[in-house]
């Protein structure tokens, strides 16, 4: 609005108008008279701007010497006048920064004065550009402000009082000048007064003057720009008068009532920036209940008096609400007042009592929270706007309560802590987070100092009404950490608790209730090198379990409250027991031993003391049909009843309306460290980039609508498994730490194969239905129901599903496989070495190849003579290829190889003979033939191997459907080959 800055002192004190007390001449003392008289007869005979501006010159000029006039008679003897008394010594504190503020004003009075002189002296004087208080008005304003904000501050403090009592000498020396200069003087008593006026009156007629000037200057300047700044100005300095008068006012309410209190509460109240702003004894209002005698609203507290005590109430955690909420007492009109701690009722007879009353605590609240008062303080007819319902502060509880004695810092709503804050506690607890009506809701850090050690447990939770509810990570100050869901402070649902100590390292994955182990879960004894899958009951061991150890051994038994049962125990050479054995899988009561060749031992078993096995029974050598024990846990642990923890909290999340505030309390599990965790809270509180707004929660339900035709839902569900924003990419990865949980490392055992299978099997049927769960809720967003006569393809969802997700169980279930299958790999690798030695005659008689199809014309040759170059360049090539398809794990390596090798194949069937070998270039001399089905092993024949669910080769990492070449797999016509050679390539589900 206004220009420039204030330059400093350009004048130095000796260049002032002063003089020597005794020199003044005596009709000069009054300087209110002079300049009233200025203002009553100057101004009024002056005509055009430059008249204007020589009124305004004489007008700073006689301020200056009158400002002259009160710093040698009245501020310099207070000055010197110091008091002893401590509390008097205060005081004068406050006389010294009066008398700063009086020093800066009197240097810009005599600066603005040498500008305008200078402007007169000019022969083009008399434009508008002359007018510093025009370009300087913020710095007039600022410099009237602050100086009669602090003589306000002396005046509340009884000031002026105090320093007229002051039995200094050089003060009553001064005493007879100031009889004069004061000439409302009168008596003693009244000196204090005296001093008051002379240090505001002169001020005030001079704000006047330059109201008087400006007014003048505004009509003298035609309609335009330089009219619209006068007029500007002249708006801002009526201001300051309003203000000026109101802040005296203030000052003298508030002494008055300083003056009336005893010292009991005026030294705890007393405060000289403190102003009062209504006393109910003026305008009369009751607190409810009688709680209170009296109420004292100042400018930034709120004070309820009751009896020789009281309660202070701060301003800026104060709320005001007309609607009380509960039935006021007939003829009453009542205000509810809510502070952090408590909740009041204000009562008055008359409504207009109450609406003033509710405004000024509005107001005051509002100014308390601005951290300064309004210019002018309360404006010309009560405007201004309601203090805001939403607030940031601090605050120490101090009533009884689970929050007795801790520091709130954070944001406020209607007296309560709501938003983002911190909370800390005496007892070193502290609480960083979201907060709801007064309680943790929403995510949250929490430290839990532990007695015993200098260490902390640290809970980064999602939090719900108070207690710790959802997906949190637990760092405990043991080593041991908790990846998992929560429920009422305990862990509650599937979570993984995991302890990296040296001495016992452990890991489980599983299900909690009440804060223990309960349900299906896997441990992870590091130490023994074992892993526990089964069922749990109160962080026991109870019901059926399988224990797979890292010596490749396992076994199935129940356990009893900790304690082991009877069970099944694998051996490696297939050998199967059936009973009782220790943790050290000794045998002991009774049992039955099944061995491989097919015998029976069924007795009683005992340990010698290190020195074998004893065994009282019967061994049976007749041959007895085995019962299928391959496979374990596919009955006992139904694969509808192993993770049900991860379900229900996606369910729920569902049933929750997929809100995006409790996306990451309900799927958050995807997130397995503290640092992906704080990552994931800054993205669901922060501006996303163009790539991540696709994932939020409004834009999947908009998306899945737009894509459920078959082909586009193929590529939507890709991509939303792919990602890890995505729900369904969410749910994804918390089935595979699961998965990875139990069949990886140690759980690497083929007798879990079925189990794995099934699992993976069900994840896709689960997925699906959380898919359409999805589905029907952002159809419910737009106001349509499913359709009933839904596109059938649509029924085929798991199989869509499956071969999306089977990517991320390769690793395991490629173990599995080859565990399963290792011993016929093994007698297939030994077949086609013993292949291999054959002469090349005998080989193609073994392979039924017809004689005019072998590429030798003389057979008479000896094989010492003959070297096959069929063998060179066919059959070693197939060996080669098959033996490197048993070597290789990853089943990605598996498929370049075949691609390789078929390649080669249909380039050679298309005529492309350019990189083979010379013979081999005449089609007479191709020993097979490349579609002669008799070519292909019969065990790769039958294409029921090939499962239906992953018949699309693009499903797959390799072509299941595909039949290998006739140089990939040499086919073998033998029946004994043909039954006990197993494909090399895995068919998980098969």
């Amino acid at each position: 609005m206004w220009e420039g800055k204030m330059g400093g002192k350009n004048s130095s004190e000796n260049s002032r108008i002063s003089a020597p007390p005794g020199d003044l001449p005596s009709g000069e003392f009054s300087c209110a008279a002079s300049l009233q008289a200025m203002a009553t007869a100057g101004i009024s005979g002056i005509s055009g701007i430059s008249g204007i501006l020589g009124s305004l010159l004489q007008l700073e000029e006689n301020f200056s010497s009158c400002l002259a006039r009160i710093d040698a008679l009245v501020l310099k003897p207070l000055l010197q006048a110091e008091p002893q008394d401590p509390k008097e010594k205060e005081n004068f504190q406050l006389l010294v920064l009066l008398n700063d503020r009086f020093q800066s004003l009197w240097n810009f009075t005599e600066e603005n004065s040498r500008i305008l002189r200078g402007k007169s002296q000019l022969e083009n004087s008399g434009c508008i550009q002359d007018f510093s208080i025009l370009w300087k008005g913020e710095v007039f304003l600022s410099l009237y402000i602050q100086y009669f904000v602090t003589f306000a501050n002396f005046v509340v403090v009884q000031g002026f009082e105090q320093a007229a009592r002051s039995k200094s000498d050089a003060w009553k020396l001064h005493k007879a000048v100031l009889k004069e200069f004061l000439r409302d003087f009168t008596s003693e008593s009244s000196l204090g007064l005296a001093l008051h006026l002379v240090l505001h009156k002169p001020f005030q007629e001079h704000i006047q003057g330059y109201l008087q000037l400006l007014s003048q200057l505004h009509e003298q300047l035609q309609e335009g720009s330089e009219r619209d700044v006068v007029a500007t100005v002249l708006q801002e300095f009526g201001k300051l008068e309003s203000f000026i008068s109101q802040v005296l006012d203030e000052a003298v309410f508030t002494k008055e009532l300083w003056k009336s209190l005893g010292y009991k509460f005026t030294d705890v109240l007393c405060v000289p920036e403190r102003r009062l702003l209504e006393d109910s004894r003026n305008l009369p209002i009751a607190s409810g209940a009688a709680r209170s005698e009296r109420l004292l609203l100042f400018d930034d507290v709120l004070v309820l008096i009751q009896g020789n005590s009281f309660q202070s109430f701060d301003l800026k955690l104060v709320w005001v609400d007309e609607n009380c909420g509960e039935k006021s007492a007939p003829g009453l009109h009542s205000l509810r007042i809510t502070t952090p701690e408590e909740t009041f009722v204000l009562s008055t007879k008359d409504p207009q009592m109450k609406a003033v009353w509710r405004w000024k605590l509005e107001q005051a609240v509002r100014q308390a929270l601005n951290g300064k008062r309004d210019f002018p303080l309360w404006g010309r007819s009560g405007e201004g706007s309601e203090a805001p319902s939403r607030r940031f502060f601090t605050y120490v509880f101090r009533m009884e309560g689970r929050l007795r004695g801790a520091t709130y810092e954070g944001e406020w709503l209607w007296g309560k802590p709501h938003g983002k804050g911190t909370l800390k506690w005496r007892d070193g607890r502290n609480h960083v987070g979201d907060f709801q009506e007064g309680l943790e809701h929403g995510f949250g850090i929490c430290l839990v100092p532990q007695r015993s050690e200098d260490r902390y447990d640290c809970y980064k939770c999602h939090w719900y009404q108070g207690k710790m509810r959802g997906y949190g990570i637990c760092e405990y100050g043991n080593d041991l950490v908790y990846r998992g869901y929560f429920k009422d402070n305990v862990r509650q649902g599937f979570g993984i608790l995991e302890n990296f100590s040296a001495e016992h390292p452990f890991r489980y994955t599983g299900h909690w209730e009440n804060d223990k182990k309960n349900g299906y879960g896997v441990w992870d004894d590091k130490e023994r090198g074992e892993r526990y899958i089964g069922m749990w009951s109160d962080d026991l061991r109870h019901g059926e379990g399988i224990v797979v150890t890292q010596s490749g051994l396992c076994y199935q038994r129940t356990f009893h409250a900790g304690k082991m049962g009877s069970g099944i125990l694998l051996l490696e050479d297939d050998s199967v027991y059936e009973g009782n054995f220790t943790e050290e899988l000794t045998f002991v009561g009774k049992g039955k031993l099944s061995l491989a060749n097919g015998f029976v031992l069924q007795g009683t078993f005992s340990s010698r003391g290190g020195r074998g096995l004893s065994t009282h029974g019967v061994l049976s050598t007749a041959p007895e049909p085995r019962r299928q024990l391959d496979q374990l846990g596919l009955k006992e642990f139904p694969v509808e009843k192993r993770w049900t923890g991860i379900f229900e909290q996606f369910l729920e999340f569902l049933h929750s309306g997929c809100k995006e505030e409790t996306e990451e309390s309900y799927t958050g599990f995807h997130i397995q460290t503290s640092k992906e965790l704080r990552k994931s809270q800054e993205y669901l509180c922060c501006q996303r980039g163009s790539e991540e707004i696709f994932w939020k929660i409004e834009e999947i339900l908009e998306d899945l609508v737009e894509h459920t035709g078959p082909e586009a839902l193929q590529g939507y569900l890709e991509k939303a498994l792919e990602s890890s924003l995505h729900p369904l990419g969410k749910l994804l990865r918390a089935l595979t730490a699961a998965f990875q949980a139990t069949f990886a490392g140690i759980g690497a055992n083929r007798h879990l194969l079925a189990m794995a299978q099934d699992e993976v099997k069900f994840y896709s049927r689960k997925i699906w239905e959380f898919y359409l769960g999805l589905l029907r809720v952002a159809l419910e967003r737009k106001g349509r129901a499913p359709a009933e006569d839904a596109d059938p393809s649509l029924g085929k969802g798991p199989s869509l599903v499956l071969p999306l997700i089977l990517p991320g169980f390769y690793p395991e279930l490629s173990m599995l496989y080859m565990l399963q299958h290792q011993r016929e790999d093994e007698l297939y690798c030994q077949g086609i070495v013993e292949l291999s030695l054959f002469p090349d005659i005998q080989l193609l008689e073994f392979l039924d190849v017809q004689k005019h199809l072998w590429p030798l014309k003389d057979l008479t040759l000896t094989s010492n003579q003959r070297r096959s170059l069929i063998k060179d360049k066919c059959f070693l090539s197939a060996t080669e290829c098959l033996q490197k398809l048993i070597t290789t794990v990853d089943p990605r390596e598996k498929l370049e190889i075949l691609r390789r090798r078929i390649s080669w194949n249909v380039s050679f069937h298309l005529g492309n003979t350019r990189n083979a070998p010379f013979h081999l270039r005449d089609p007479r001399n191709v020993p097979f033939q490349p579609g002669d089905p008799r070519n292909v092993p019969s065990h790769m024949r039958d294409t029921r191997n090939v499962p239906s669910n992953i018949a699309d080769p693009r499903n797959v990492p390799f072509h299941l459907g595909t039949s290998p070449g006739p140089t990939s797999v040499p086919p073998l016509s033998s029946t004994l080959w043909s039954q006990s050679i197993t494909p090399v390539i895995p068919n998980f589900f098969s």
